[in-house]
This record gives C-alpha cells, structure tokens and sequence, in this order.
C-alpha cells in the first residue's frame, strides 16, 4: 500500500463531498486571476490624464471587481459551510479504515509488536492524511485552478510571453519539489524514532505497577531517554537539511523572479507590449511567485508528513500473514468434526514443529491435550483459530478447509476460554454480552449463573453496570477467568476450546466451574489443554504430545495402566508436587 492508494481509498468513501469542496476551491483562485484584468485595466486609465481617470472604462473595472469580490467571498462562505461535513466524513472514513485494517492483522502481529507502536504509526497516518486534505483543499486546488487562469489570460497578451512565463514557472515549481524531495528520507526516519520513543511510552504506562513494583523506574527512564535522544537527533539532522533547502529555495525564488521580470520588460521594449498588458503580466506573475513561495512552504511541510506516512504504511500495510482467500464462504457447522491431515507447521523453517500431523477429533468429542512446554499445545490451538497458517496439509471442521473459509465464520463457530481472560474497560454486562452483542439481560444473567459469578456480581456496588477496570484489573484472578467463562456460555458455539480455563480458581471455585463445564460441553466438540491433569478425567480421549508429535492417546484410565509412557510419568511428578505446568 502506497500513500496514493491509501488517500484515493479514502477518497472513494466520501467522493461527492470531495468532489463539492474541491469545485468551491477553484473558483475564487480563478476569479481573483481573472480580477487582474480589471486591475491592470485601472492602472493603466491612471496613467493618462487626471480627468480620465475616472472614465466610464474605470468605473466599469470598479464594479467588475466588486462583483468578482463579492462572488469569491460567497463561494468561499459556501465552502468554508461544506468542510465542516467534509471534514467529519474524512475523519471517519479515515479512523474506520485504520480500524477494520488493523483488527484483520494475525495473532502473530500483536504478539510481535508493542501496542504503543502500533498506535503511534495509527496516529501519525491518521494525522498525516487529514493534514493532506487539507492542504487539497486549501490551497493545491486553488493553485491548480489559478495556475490554468494565469496561462489563458498570459495566452490572450501574448502566446510568447505565455509559453515562456509559464515554462519557467512550471520548471521552478519542478526544481521545489526535487529540491524539498531529499529531505522525507530524513523526516522518516525521524517518524520511526518518535513512534518507537512513544511506543515505549505507552508500553511503559500499561505497565506502570510492574515498574514500579520491581523498583525498575530508574531503569525505564534511562530507556526512554535513550529513544527521547534517538528521536531529537534524527530531528536536528531533519532540521539542518530542510534549513539548507530552505536557503537554496529562496536564491532560486530570486533567480526566476528576475528572470521573470526581465522577460516582461523584454517584450515591452521589442514586441511592443501595451502597458496594460505589462501591469497585467507582472501582477500575474507576482502572484505565481507568491503561489510557488506557498508551495515551498507547503513541500517543506509535506515532505515530513509523507515521511511518517510512509513509514506508518510500511509498518500498518506490510503483507498479512493470515487472510481470506478470494470469495472465502462462511463456514457452516453441520457435524462438529475437527480433523488435522497430514499438517505440517514451523515458526522458523529450519526448526518443524509439526510433521504430518494427523489427529481427528469427532463431533462432540472432548479431548485433552497433554505435554509439557513447547510440545505444541497451545500451537494446536491456535491453528484451529487460525492465527497462523499452515505449512502444509489441512485443518478440517465439519469437512470444510478452514483455510478457504472466511475468519470471521471460523470464529463465529468458536468459544475459546483463555489462561489469561481478556476482558475491556467497561461494565461486567458489557463484558459478558460482548461475546453475543444481540443478548437480552436475561441470556447474560443465565450465563453467569451457569458460570458461578451472578451472586458475586450482585455484590458489587453497581453490580452488572461495575466496570472491570484495564484488563480487569479491579477483579480478582477467578472472578475474571468465570466472566469469561459466562461469555463463553452465552457464545453458545459448537466448538469449545479450554486453555487451562480453570488455572486461576481457588479449589472450591475450580469444584463449582468445573460442574457448570460438564453441562456446557454437552453437544460440543471441547479441545481442552489442563496443567492440572486431574482436570482430564472427564475427557473421552487425552493426547500426549512432545516436540509437536502425539506420543500417546487414550482415556485416562488407559494411559495411567502405561507406567513407563509419558503420561503416567507427568502425573505422577504432579502428584509429588514436582510439575505445576
């Protein structure tokens, strides 16, 4: 994706507003080009006699010049009434944009990337492209319009003077740009220092009672200091580069305006240039100078925004790891198999994590998964969702390519109940009906009964209207984990995944979820991982798996009756406290 791709994207949101401000633009640029007929037509009435020069051709170029001021200031009312709407309908085609782009990025990029950083190169695109419109409209439309005026009314005094003028005009115009051209490569690299120093900012803030808990404040400011010089470093270069060419830009905005100047004269004392026409050429052409001073200013300032802009692109818009093939169809759950055939997977090429994996979970089927860290558990899972893709080979739900099926459908069909719940900043109600947006309070005060948290929940000073704080900060451990567990419910899907849902429950809670588990399992395909072996027992079919290989499966009763396999031995250290996870 390219800066130009991504402003037309935009622009095709909100076209008929764009298309309205954009005329409202250009037509005060072109009245006030042509009120420098009148002008010179004026100037040059005032150097006849006294008595002229309040003939009937001055007065006409007063009242024509009233007119054309008259009109611009209506336009310019007009279109200063129409950006208002405008300016909204940018900011939201722009913020939704940056939205849905960013929601449809893999697992793998937020757990890469700080979410700081994430949010600087956002804001940095966000503001870079509402400042584009503006300057669109402000003032590169209106340079345009006055720009194409000037060279048919220079064409009307002299086809000469016009190519010539004009010529000069467009090769300084030229010169500007490759001049302030240099200096994005600077202004990006100044971007990646800031949206790294505020990536850290962010990431630091997030983190605020871990800093301050581990005694690490001093640590933290030094590293933000470190980003903060990296930053002010990369601008001093940006500085002194753009103040250089600022310097070379104005000796050349002398050269052609001389050059200019000298033209004019030229033509006057050889090619018998009236004075009108003369008065009319030199104010037009001050006023192109004037036009390509503005654009100096316009290019210096621009080239910094497209500088983050492109380097928040490259950063937003580089290949997704995951997406939807062309006219994926949704995914339609008929009988709630999960199969894995011969797939391969790998997070780096020269390290295979799974080999032609084969496994087939049948449809309401409950089965665990056992192994000790970096077997592949949680990799399983995450296939199953889609996080990554694979290498080779197939995933299969209910008979159908999970990779030829939209990612929204897959997920529609999918409850997953995390080790680590993720719940937002809003009320439990909000928390709980997120999982079915469309549920009645009634649906949501069910689910959390099932859970085991209504009564708690009643308990709190607003009760369902409490808000959990950041990532549920103001719940204990089991309190957000069965909150989760009630959006889970509420979900309903007929594939449930259960990552350790229970790790963070007191005994007596674990009893209680664990009840409320059986009954929720019930016509569901379940694909549990437990540290808590104990938590298997109800499982139809338990797979061991070490190094991304199925070393054993069966029931528990069956695995256990295997002294030497891997399973027996990983409970038995549990029960001697030795394995915790």
């Amino acid at each position: 994706m390219n800066i130009v791709k991504f402003l037309l994207n935009i622009i095709r949101q909100c076209k008929y507003w764009f298309i309205l401000s954009s005329v409202l633009a250009l037509i005060p640029s072109s009245l006030s080009a042509l009120g420098h007929i009148y002008y010179a037509e004026i100037i040059s009435s005032l150097g006849h006699l006294t008595t002229e020069a309040f003939s009937p051709v001055f007065i006409k170029c007063l009242i024509f010049l009233a007119i054309i001021y008259a009109v611009q200031d209506i336009v310019e009312g007009l279109r200063v009434y129409v950006d208002a709407p405008v300016k909204i309908r940018y900011q939201r085609a722009m913020h939704n944009t940056l939205f849905n782009h960013n929601h449809h990025h893999s697992a793998n990029f937020y757990n890469t990337e700080q979410t700081g950083l994430i949010l600087a190169k956002t804001s940095n695109l966000s503001q870079g492209t509402f400042q584009i419109f503006g300057n669109l409209r402000a003032f590169i439309f209106p340079h345009t319009a006055f720009f194409i005026t000037t060279t048919v009314l220079l064409y009307t005094v002299s086809w000469q003077l016009c190519a010539v003028l004009i010529t000069l005009n467009i090769i300084e115009t030229i010169l500007t740009y490759f001049l302030y051209k240099k200096l994005k490569q600077y202004a990006k690299t100044s971007a990646k220092e800031e949206s790294k120093a505020a990536g850290l900012l962010v990431d630091s803030i997030a983190n605020a009672r871990l800093v301050k808990n581990t005694a690490t404040i001093y640590h933290e400011k030094r590293a933000f200091r470190n980003k903060m010089n990296a930053w002010i470093r990369a601008q001093i270069t940006e500085n002194k580069v753009g103040g250089l060419i600022n310097l070379k830009n104005t000796l050349l905005g002398t050269f052609f305006m001389v050059a200019n100047l000298s033209i004019i004269i030229a033509f006057f004392y050889y090619q018998n240039l009236s004075l009108e026409n003369v008065v009319l050429a030199v104010t037009l052409i001050f006023r192109l100078e004037g036009h390509a001073f503005d654009i100096a200013q316009l290019f210096d300032s621009m080239q910094s925004r497209l500088g983050s802009m492109s380097d928040a692109l490259e950063f937003l818009y580089h290949p997704k790891e995951v997406s939807d093939i062309p006219n994926a169809k949704a995914l339609k759950v008929k009988h709630n198999t999960v199969e894995f055939k011969n797939a391969s997977f790998c997070y780096k090429d020269d390290k295979p994590l799974f080999n032609k994996l084969n496994l087939t979970i049948n449809p309401n089927e409950k089965v665990g998964l056992v192994g000790i860290s970096g077997s592949g558990k949680s990799t399983l899972i995450n296939l199953v969702l889609r996080a990554f893709d694979l290498k080779s080979g197939k995933i299969l739900i209910s008979g159908q390519d999970i990779s030829k099926v939209t990612q929204y459908s897959l997920h529609q069909n999918i409850a997953l109940i995390s080790q680590e719940p993720c719940l937002f900043n809003r009320s439990i109600m909000e928390n709980i009906r997120f999982a079915k947006p469309k549920a009645t309070d009634e649906e949501v005060y069910k689910a959390a009964k099932l859970a085991h948290i209504h009564d708690t929940i009643l308990k709190m000073p607003k009760g369902y209207n409490s808000v959990v704080g950041e990532r549920g900060v103001k719940l204990s451990g089991g309190e957000r984990q069965r909150i989760a567990i009630a959006a889970a419910i509420l979900k309903d899907t007929p594939i449930l995944i259960l990552d350790e849902a229970t790790s963070a429950l007191d005994s007596e809670s674990e009893q209680a979820i664990e009840k409320a588990l059986k009954n929720i399992m019930k016509n569901k395909t379940v694909i549990a991982i437990a540290h808590r072996l104990s938590t298997l027992k109800n499982m139809d079919k338990i797979v061991v798996l070490d190094k991304g290989k199925i070393v054993e499966s069966g029931t528990q009763k069956e695995l256990l009756k295997n002294k030497s396999g891997t399973f027996s031995r990983l409970y038995k250290l549990q029960a001697d406290g030795y394995l915790q996870n």
